[in-house]
């Protein structure tokens, strides 16, 4: 292939040809302005021989006037919209980055999976950008009902800062649109569809929602969800014919097989009804996570997929400014693997690498100095933890402490709050000594801290706690740089020692809360050991701190409406369960249940009847509810039966005194 050559376009200059479809051609170019301002935006052109087709350059603008209404940190920026040179130019957001797919297929390139850390966050961003989308409204304020109909791995970039965006919004469409394409239409990838759009019914806001659940399927289990030629996958899709999750990966946390069966259910009324519901049930399973999700984990981990492709690749900006002609390939300049060339705009998002570099963990600590092995550690150990995780399944001991995700108040004399989802016991084999732990390549030095991150990823947590400690006297200012990662060995030896140790674990997770006293999982922790020692009041100080730091963490609630409970305070254990039935977690029907039962001891006879008919709503498979429905029905039968009887007697016993007192007046006058 021919060097691309710089070329002015009005105000813009085009840098490289980053891929050809069959309506556009997209290219990465800089705007510039007066006094050397200058900012990189991407320019999507109509091509020149469809510029005189009306009924296209009238898609390409509407496209164009629809996007430029989204204005959100997950959604792709419009800036201008224009016609030059004879045809129709879009300006948008710079982006710099990969695409799901080039990413997922990065890591199996490398055979590693995606960590569950990676890939909850992700979708988390993508269900806000859809949020945003769905609810957006035009400049009177009315709802536009917006749909993407094409949420697949080509349409979500992860920039190497972390950023995930929702691109090409080419074939969406508002309801009130007088362009937008007619149902029994089918636009967007067949193997990302709903069903209903692949049988081409009327859809809404909900097909996006089964989309973007396919989008978690595969990147959890690795797998595609349909397979087969695009017939075969159509008829797949109409009948939502797919192997279930758990199938394909045993290990995953329970709570996430919940969320995907929501996500992707046939019957769109039984999936969730918005992505703000989806997106809060995601923040919720953060917590079964080794390190909390982030960008900045994201971006390490982009970094670390990435690095020999951002080593080799410059950027166009400094060939651009040099005055160098030539450059990468169409496909390499996208970021795709090297060589490859985009066939079309809907394969290709991803707008090229740049050359940061920023090297291994271990390259970052054989830099020598103690306070730079220290900096680069705490910016990029997470990532390996994350991606640890999810290479390695977890043994079997690592499920013994973790318990159901919601305790019910009806038997609760013998029995403690569950534990989060996120508490995974550590193996309770011997630690390593420090003499056995992975030694370093000749001629490299490695670090206490190097031996700690070493111990932490191998989910050796004494050892971890042991050496990092030792990190600690050895530079006491230090701590703030590796902070979250003692804490996180810290919590992992607790949750080890729980049940046989429980004042050693009480007394690590306090260590834990002062040096990183923002964590709410540490006061969660925290609360639920001083539950188990029956220490109520403290355990009620340390939920109240966890809700404090996270408010929508529905676990810490539940657990506090417990102990509410124990201590017969049960005017707040109603508030406390209210408020966990507003966050509606995957154990709602649990939440109404316990709910209910402390308005029972209120005698709020009918608000508990209520809300045992919605947990049999939620869950009719719910035994304890049902049968504590049925008892209290037959209790308050009885009850009004009861006092109907008592009415009665009293209605008789005031008809014979009425009758024997106008017996007894006239006796007297005829007396």
């Amino acid at each position: 292939m021919s060097e691309f050559q710089p070329i002015r376009f009005g105000k813009y200059l085009l840098l490289d040809k980053i891929a050809v479809g069959g309506m556009a051609e997209l290219y990465v170019a800089k705007l510039e302005g007066v006094k050397g301002f200058e900012k990189p935006v991407a320019i999507k052109k109509l091509l020149p021989h469809l510029a005189q087709d009306e009924k296209l350059v009238s898609m390409f603008i509407e496209e164009a006037k629809l996007a430029a209404l989204l204005t959100h940190p997950n959604v792709v920026q419009i800036y201008d919209l224009g016609s030059l040179e004879g045809t129709y130019f879009i300006a948008m957001e710079y982006l710099h980055g990969k695409d799901l797919r080039a990413l997922t297929n990065k890591a199996r390139a490398k055979q590693q999976a995606l960590p569950l850390t990676h890939a909850l966050y992700i979708m988390s961003q993508v269900c806000a950008g859809l949020d945003y989308a769905h609810n957006l409204k035009d400049l009177t304020g009315n709802p536009l009902n917006l749909i993407h109909r094409d949420v697949s791995p080509q349409n979500i970039l992860v920039t190497y800062q972390g950023e995930v965006k929702v691109v090409d919004f080419g074939i969406a469409k508002a309801a009130r649109s007088t362009t937008g394409t007619q149902d029994g239409v089918i636009k967007g990838k067949v193997a990302y569809m709903s069903p209903e759009q692949a049988g081409g019914k009327r859809i809404d806001h909900r097909s996006d929602i089964f989309s973007a659940g396919i989008l978690l399927y595969e990147m959890a289990t690795g797998k595609r969800m349909f397979r087969g030629t695009d017939l075969e996958i159509l008829d797949k899709v109409r009948a939502g014919m797919f192997q279930p999750a758990e199938q394909l990966n045993q290990d995953l946390p329970p709570h996430l097989y919940t969320i995907l069966h929501r996500a992707l259910a046939v019957d769109r009324d039984l999936r969730y009804q918005s992505c703000a519901e989806m997106l809060n049930e995601l923040e919720e399973a953060f917590s079964m996570c080794p390190v909390r999700p982030s960008a900045k984990l994201l971006a390490q981990y982009m970094h670390e997929l990435f690095e020999d492709e951002m080593e080799k690749t410059p950027t166009v900006f400094r060939r651009a400014d040099a005055m160098l002609p030539g450059g990468p390939q169409a496909g390499a300049a996208a970021g795709g693997d090297a060589g490859s060339q985009a066939d079309s705009l809907e394969e290709t998002k991803t707008i090229f690498a740049g050359n940061i570099s920023p090297g291994s963990l271990r390259g970052r600590l054989r830099l020598g100095a103690w306070a730079t092995a220290v900096l680069g550690l705490a910016m990029l150990a997470a990532v390996l933890l994350g991606r640890q995780q999810a290479q390695e399944p977890q043994p079997a001991q690592q499920q013994a402490v973790a318990a159901e995700p919601a305790q019910s108040t009806a038997a609760v004399e013998e029995q403690v709050p569950a534990a989060s989802a996120e508490e995974q016991t550590p193996t309770t084999g011997e630690a390593e000594p420090e003499s056995e732990t992975t030694a370093p390549p000749p001629g490299q030095e490695t670090t206490v801290v190097d031996r700690a991150v070493s111990a932490l990823e191998k989910q050796q947590y004494a050892l971890a706690v042991e050496l990092f400690q030792q990190a600690l006297e050895e530079s006491p200012d230090s701590v703030a740089a590796f902070a979250p990662l003692y804490g996180e060995a810290l919590r992992g030896e607790a949750v080890r020692l729980l049940e046989a140790e429980p004042q050693q674990a009480k007394a690590l997770l306090e260590k834990a809360a002062e040096i990183e006293p923002d964590r709410a999982r540490t006061y969660f922790l925290l609360g639920k050991l001083n539950t188990r020692l029956k220490k109520y009041p403290e355990a009620i100080r340390n939920y109240q701190k966890a809700h404090e730091l996270e408010p929508r963490f529905a676990k810490v609630l539940f657990n506090l409406g417990f102990v509410y409970f124990k201590v017969n305070d049960y005017a707040a254990a109603e508030e406390a369960f209210s408020e966990v039935v507003s966050l509606a977690p995957p154990y709602l029907d649990e939440a109404y249940f316990n709910l209910a039962m402390v308005q029972k001891l209120q005698h709020k006879n009918r608000e508990c009847v209520q809300n045992l008919k919605r947990a049999l709503e939620v869950n009719p498979e719910n035994a304890k509810a049902k049968r504590y429905l049925i008892r209290l029905k037959t209790q308050l039968r009885h009850l009004r039966k009861s006092r109907q009887h008592q009415r009665r007697a009293t209605d008789h016993q005031r008809y014979f005194t009425a009758q024997f007192c106008q017996q007894l007046y006239l006796f007297r006058q005829s007396v």
